[in-house]
């Protein structure tokens, strides 16, 4: 039997323990995952995973913010989190021999977090400096307008940071009640890559982890609906107008993921793409386009971005509806999908060269198909697409009454009147 560098385990209280040892590096990559994230959320509550997130660096009882912050920094490790729709994780990268001192830490402030009224009140101002720098930051905050535009009034949509209004009252006590809803043993994934023993790691984790045996009142996920077009203008005083074009996807369990990725680069996917050749290079309309994919458990998006003067936003928008009739139109040749092929198989591989690639990677397969998805698996998987793959998902995603739009920045009165959405075909 070959041996298999991927290990799991599950201890008896739910907690899932995943590793993938990478014996020719010196370091080691510890996420700890929890399956919940802002679209776990009731609106009352919108942006309490990344006030979370923020909250556990505040302190323990047996460490201070700045302890925290040099407990691994000063052994020239890292440590961090982030917040997403549907997950929350808090991660180190370290030597090797350092992997116990990653676990304490982490363990540490997912434990042991004081999150007092003082710093809770204190934090809340940060977030809202962190809210106003997002509003100043309009090639960002436009994709957060296109995901309320899509999936209106739904917990998907709403903004991972929250709002203003939300911000200013959550309480405390709201805070707590989410830690004790959420953050439980059957909720966690702890995965790590790199120089490391599986068992060893097993050992660490269950003397130094523990959450809630179980979770309580999860917050039912309703299945993301989007059936009409939605439109958005928000008019703000900007160098560029930012534009955002998607329509809602397929969820990250699905076969056809494969295919998307592939029509993603097609499309727009760097600088050999068709948008950047086309929009960029021919018509000199933007700096900066691409297309981009979000995969979630129920659903998925599309989008599109780009940033132009307002005076060609229309011929800007109308040249990225021909390219996507181009491709709904005519297939591809062999060579255009021989030369995705091999961008996307090098992209995967190139970003597997780096243990935080591999533990998020690793995490995510296990958090949405409770399974290890092997490298080469994947790259067969790409292999596998065909032309008529490629047509078929173009002609079933890219339907004119399915796409929103979501416009920020300068713009001329008027301007939803004059897209012309049968250029999509």
């Amino acid at each position: 039997m070959a041996y298999s560098l991927y290990k799991k385990t599950i201890l008896d209280n739910g907690l899932r323990i995943i590793t993938e040892k990478v014996g020719h590096v010196r370091s080691v990559t510890l996420g700890v995952w929890i399956d919940a994230g802002s679209r776990n959320e009731i609106p009352s509550e919108c942006g309490v995973s990344h006030f979370i997130e923020h909250m556990l660096f505040k302190g323990t009882v047996g460490r201070t913010a700045k302890d925290i912050a040099m407990s691994l920094e000063s052994l020239g490790g890292t440590l961090n989190a982030f917040t997403s729709r549907e997950q929350t994780c808090f991660y180190a990268r370290i030597l090797d021999e350092h992997l116990l001192q990653a676990v304490d830490v982490l363990s540490d402030i997912l434990k042991n977090s004081l999150i007092t009224n003082s710093d809770f009140e204190k934090e809340r101002k940060v977030i809202l400096e962190e809210l106003k720098d997002l509003q100043d930051t309009p090639s960002d905050l436009v994709h957060d307008i296109l995901m309320q535009n899509i999936w209106q009034n739904q917990s998907l949509g709403q903004p991972i940071i929250g709002t203003e209004k939300s911000l200013l009252h959550l309480a405390r006590q709201q805070l707590l009640s989410y830690l004790k809803r959420n953050y439980c043993n059957s909720n966690v994934v702890i995965a790590a890559c790199g120089n490391l023993k599986h068992q060893l790691l097993v050992d660490m984790v269950k003397k130094h982890f523990s959450f809630s045996p179980a979770c309580k009142n999860l917050q039912k996920k309703e299945i993301p609906i989007s059936t009409e077009k939605n439109l958005k203008v928000v008019e703000k005083d900007s160098a560029q107008t930012h534009i955002c074009l998607g329509v809602p996807g397929f969820p990250y369990d699905v076969a056809e993921r494969y295919a998307m990725l592939i029509l993603s680069d097609i499309l727009g996917g760097g600088m050999s793409s068709r948008l950047f050749q086309s929009i960029r290079e021919d018509l000199g309309l933007a700096y900066n386009i691409y297309s981009y994919l979000d995969f979630f458990k129920d659903s998925g998006l599309f989008g599109i971005y780009l940033a132009t003067d307002k005076k060609q936003a229309i011929q800007a928008i109308h040249s990225v509806f021909d390219q996507i009739k181009q491709l709904k139109v005519n297939k591809l040749t062999s060579e255009e999908l021989g030369r995705a092929k091999s961008q996307l198989k090098g992209e995967l591989t190139l970003s597997l060269e780096s243990t935080s690639s591999l533990m998020m990677r690793l995490a995510r397969n296990e958090l949405y198909l409770r399974s290890h998805i092997d490298v080469n698996h994947t790259l067969r998987s790409i292999d596998k697409v065909s032309s008529d793959d490629i047509w078929e998902i173009s002609n079933d995603l890219f339907n004119k009454d399915g796409f929103c739009l979501a416009i920020l920045g300068p713009t001329d009165k008027g301007i939803l009147k004059k897209v012309d959405w049968d250029r999509l075909g």
